[in-house]
């Protein structure tokens, strides 16, 4: 199918050139751009730079590849391969971790007498996994790559360890355990993604993280089915199996890419500060690179969501929402998160925090957390994050506690996930770089397929519809795997120099939505709960219902999203809410873009193309038929 479009494609490109009109000068007799009549390419109302004669495009097009191209291209599809196969492993590890006690929890709950609070096995990773992404966004562009995939594989390989050996009369060490595994969990999804979008053009970004969205829907599915097996033995199973994997990944990532990452980034804050010191050893170079750390953003970013984080989880489960052990940490955690935000804002130069700490690189951007596009990408993603821990663990809990399965039967029956995850993944790929090569229409169609997906799961459980419930779990998986992949692209080409920040941003959304949706599930779970089945199925059609005003939500966030197109040779962005512009034909403002220089790692400067009826204008206006 994909062969016959781009056949299709090319006739249809060779025809319209051979209807070509004649050049009749710089402008014709319509008043149009001579070389866009000659049959220039045009792409959504901008005549782009192109030979005036039809013919020499084809004609490049054809020309042989040079020794030196032939080598690069080798060179790239060589490093492509040693990617995959070195980051495979780390990152199907962070995949399984975030599923695999889904079949589990009854038992791991039942062994250590804590039942009510279940929420907290799943809450403790989440937290840390949401917390520390930031801390490790800035990580890999300190120390480099290689060093931080590394750390973060050992911070694992120790949480494991830990939750394996947890004593059932010690919970809290188990809590650790996942907490510390969160925390590795969260630099392999910074380091992995950032990696997959270093060295190469947004159009490679997609097709890399693409083949690496299939390997997490596939760890996320396979997932609850493991630990459903490895439960019948014992849960502690759940845990142990990342310790041969992780050390597996830690010796391929040693043979396949030490010499292929990229290390330390030049950091413009210590320019010229060099200058003034006289330790330039590499004891001497490490301190300094410490300190360009934020540590004050650091502090309060894990203060306030932890605190945040906390208080959702005991709320309505533990604690009741009036009590002041609920209050005192959402109050304040609300306080701290503020005091964050206003603290990122200082540290923009020139103003105040940034002069008091002049080598300190802010955690994030004060200029991306105002851009409107990444602000509503993180809600697209938060909405996403909610609809996957959904049906990953309350979908589980219907199966134990309302259909009487086993553990290995329900993680089997989660498996109905996956086909949806991986059409999704697939689907994003194809809207990509195929057909429209557009970011915002497959995450338009992504939200609107999981709102339809947990609107009707939720009746379909109330209602007893055992097969509903198996098609609309394939239904939200397809909208969450449609979307795992276009929002960091869309963020990338907003800012293309910003690959870890951006990534922190949009990878952070998921599993922090993940946690505040299972809050609230959990919250009205606990409240509905009783002794029969009966009263299971109730109190899990209730969760559900709780998610259906997020999910369309999202769907109208999603409208008001700019606009990104792929190019083989770059990408062109569009400010504003491109949707609504084409209901309402309002002019937008668009902007080409080129992410890297061709053959290099580095970023080209902007290539701002302009129509030719306002040559000085550095952004032109979207027009209604550019769809």
């Amino acid at each position: 199918m994909y062969l016959a479009y781009k056949h299709y494609k090319k006739k249809a490109a060779a025809k319209k050139q051979s209807q070509a009109l004649p050049a009749a000068g710089p402008n014709s007799e319509h008043g149009l751009p001579q070389a866009w009549e000659a049959g220039a390419p045009y792409s959504n109302g901008l005549v782009v730079a192109s030979p005036t004669d039809p013919t020499e495009k084809s004609n490049s097009d054809e020309k042989e590849l040079t020794p030196e191209e032939v080598a690069a291209k080798k060179a790239m599809r060589k490093y492509r391969w040693k990617i995959i196969m070195g980051l495979a492993a780390p990152f199907l590890l962070q995949a399984l971790d975030t599923t695999i006690i889904a079949s589990a929890l009854p038992s791991i709950a039942q062994d250590f007498g804590e039942l009510k609070q279940l929420n907290w096995i799943i809450s403790s990773f989440n937290l840390t996994t949401a917390a520390f992404m930031p801390f490790w966004a800035q990580m890999v562009n300190i120390f480099g790559r290689h060093v931080c995939i590394h750390a973060t594989l050992v911070v694992m390989i120790i949480g494991s360890a830990i939750c394996t050996g947890a004593p059932n009369t010690a919970f809290g060490v188990l809590l650790l355990g996942r907490a510390l595994q969160g925390v590795g969990a969260a630099g392999i999804t910074i380091t992995v993604r950032t990696i997959l979008a270093d060295r190469v053009s947004l159009s490679d970004a997609s097709v890399n993280w693409t083949l690496f969205a299939i390997i997490a829907s596939i760890g996320f599915s396979i997932g609850p089915v493991i630990g459903g097996y490895l439960t019948t033995a014992s849960w502690r199973w759940c845990f142990a199996i990342n310790l041969p994997v992780a050390v597996l990944a830690i010796v391929l990532v040693l043979i396949l890419l030490r010499k292929e990452l990229i290390g330390p980034q030049a950091l413009p804050e210590l320019e010229g500060y060099h200058r003034h010191r006289s330790d330039t050893t590499r004891h001497g170079r490490f301190l300094l690179r410490i300190a360009t750390i934020d540590y004050g953003g650091q502090m309060l970013f894990l203060w306030g969501i932890g605190l945040l984080i906390l208080a959702l989880t005991w709320g309505g489960s533990t604690h009741g929402w009036s009590s002041a052990t609920v209050l005192a940490p959402l109050i304040v955690g609300a306080i701290v998160t503020l005091a964050w935000l206003l603290y990122e804002y200082l540290m923009e130069p020139p103003r105040l925090m940034s002069r008091v700490f002049p080598i300190q690189k802010a955690m994030i951007p004060w200029d991306l957390l105002v851009q409107r596009d990444i602000g509503l990408i993180f809600l697209i993603n938060f909405a996403s994050g909610m609809a996957m821990f959904a049906i990953m663990y309350y979908m589980d809990l219907y199966f134990t506690f309302v259909l009487g399965h086993s553990s290995s039967e329900a993680g089997i029956s989660l498996l109905y996930f996956l086909p949806g995850l991986g059409v999704g993944a697939y689907s994003a790929n194809f809207f990509l770089n195929v057909w429209p090569r557009q970011t915002t229409p497959i995450l338009l169609v992504g939200s609107i397929t999981s709102a339809v997906g947990i609107t009707v799961l939720a009746w379909a459980v109330g209602a007893g519809q055992v097969n509903t419930v198996y098609g609309m779990m394939a239904l939200t998986g397809f909208g969450v795997g449609s979307r795992l992949n276009p929002g960091t692209l869309h963020g990338l080409a907003y800012f293309p120099d910003r690959t870890a920040v951006i990534t922190c941003l949009v990878s952070f959304a998921n599993p922090f939505g993940g946690t505040v949706g299972l809050t609230l599930m959990g919250a009205v779970f606990n409240n509905k709960i009783g002794p029969t089945p009966d009263d299971a199925k109730e109190a899990i059609k209730w969760a559900y219902i709780t998610m259906v005003p997020f999910m369309w939500a999202c769907v109208l966030v999603t409208t008001f999203l700019g606009n990104v197109w792929i190019r083989k040779d770059g990408h062109e962005v569009v400010h504003g809410a491109y949707l609504w512009s084409l209901v309402f034909g309002k002019k937008l403002e668009r902007e080409t873009i080129s992410r890297k220089e061709q053959g290099t790692g580095r970023l080209a400067p902007l290539e701002m193309s302009v129509l030719s009826d306002a040559p000085q204008r550095e952004f032109q206006p979207l027009r209604q038929n550019d769809v």
